[in-house]
């Protein structure tokens, strides 16, 4: 963001130079060119473009500072969605981790039954093995989780440049709200669209600029000399001078190189309106895209939050139950458990998706 700040003000400092007219020209003569006097002479001149040129080169300036501005808008939005996207993985890493630490709990508990059951004969061996196997599973699940917590903690703090320890305020897993508009919402209002249109008037005003250099330039001076010597019966000394003006104009005779230029110009004018062109269609393809999948993640989510997390949860008390009863063996309990453990994870990964999409 800094960087991006000092290219406006980098920007804001070339505009002055929009008006730069050329240095001015001294000229001092000694010698004799009058007469055998020694007499001496200084001119001073001026160059400069064709009104139109500088005028041109203002109103690019200005274009080049709107750039500028533009580019540092697109920066801010890419760390502000940087930031919101890992504030929310890491949201979601919690809650996987919340998940899978009661699922730890859950075969835990397995492991322990199956292990009494071993010792008092009421099983085999392969039970008690199963059980602890689905444990270890899970516990190595956990420390990825946490692994994960840590990866996208470090992001977060690069993001946010700072060398202090990141601590989200929330860490529980949350629906985004959406305003969402499908019927208002157009692609004109992206700012990197707005980049690539005003590519194309910084562009055009090249273009004009160019053209202009083709005009005439000008020129103006003033002269002051000594005559050393009898004028018109009246001696003359180094302290008497003659003064006047000068003026000129300069026509550019051999325009080709010019004309090169010019034609250089209109061909970028042109590149930049294709490339308008091509962002603006292949953003709007991406616009469609992603409101599909907005939609797509938005009627899972329906789905999971009015149909089967609540089976879920009645699935994991009615085998717990059933199990402990004696009444369901435990390649039963397994499936089981792992079904319903299955849909909440798909929830939470259904959820991270549905935030990043409207993110």
């Amino acid at each position: 963001v800094r960087s991006a700040t000092y290219q406006v003000e980098l920007q804001h400092a070339l505009k002055g130079a929009s008006w730069n007219i050329g240095k001015t020209d001294i000229d001092f003569e000694y010698g004799q060119f009058n007469s055998v006097k020694k007499d001496n002479g200084i001119t001073i001149s001026q160059s400069f473009a064709f009104p139109t040129v500088y005028t041109g080169q203002h109103k690019l300036a200005k274009a080049n500072i709107k750039s500028s501005e533009i580019e540092l808008s697109i920066t801010k939005n890419e760390i502000a969605k940087g930031v919101k996207s890992t504030w929310w993985k890491l949201s979601y890493y919690f809650s996987k981790l919340r998940l899978l630490e009661y699922q730890d709990s859950l075969y835990t508990g397995f492991a322990n039954a199956a292990n009494r059951r071993a010792q008092t004969g009421e099983t085999n061996m392969l039970e008690k093995i199963s059980a602890e196997s689905q444990s270890l599973e899970v516990k190595n699940q956990v420390m990825q989780a946490k692994a994960d917590i840590e990866i996208f903690n470090k992001q977060l703090q690069t993001l946010l440049n700072t060398k202090q320890p990141i601590t989200i305020a929330d860490t529980i897993l949350v629906k985004l709200n959406s305003s969402i508009d499908v019927d208002s919402i157009s692609v004109a209002a992206n700012p990197e669209l707005a980049s690539y249109q005003q590519m194309v008037e910084v562009a055009r005003l090249e273009s004009k600029v160019e053209k202009s250099k083709m005009l005439p330039d000008f020129r103006i001076g003033f002269f002051s000399q000594s005559i050393i010597g009898v004028q018109d019966s009246r001696n003359y000394t180094s302290s008497d001078r003659f003064t006047g003006v000068q003026a000129g104009i300069s026509i550019p005779l051999w325009f080709y190189p010019q004309a090169a230029k010019i034609k250089a110009a209109k061909i970028n004018h042109s590149i930049a309106k294709a490339n308008a062109e091509y962002f603006k269609s292949t953003l709007s393809g991406e616009f469609e895209s992603m409101l599909q999948e907005y939609q797509k993640y938005k009627n899972n989510i329906e789905y999971y939050e009015k149909l089967a997390l609540p089976q879920a949860d009645m699935i994991i008390n009615q085998s717990t139950k059933s199990y402990r009863a004696g009444a369901m063996d435990y390649l039963e309990y397994i499936q089981s458990l792992s079904q319903a453990l299955q849909i909440k994870s798909n929830y939470l990964e259904t959820l991270d998706l549905y935030n990043q999409s409207v993110i």
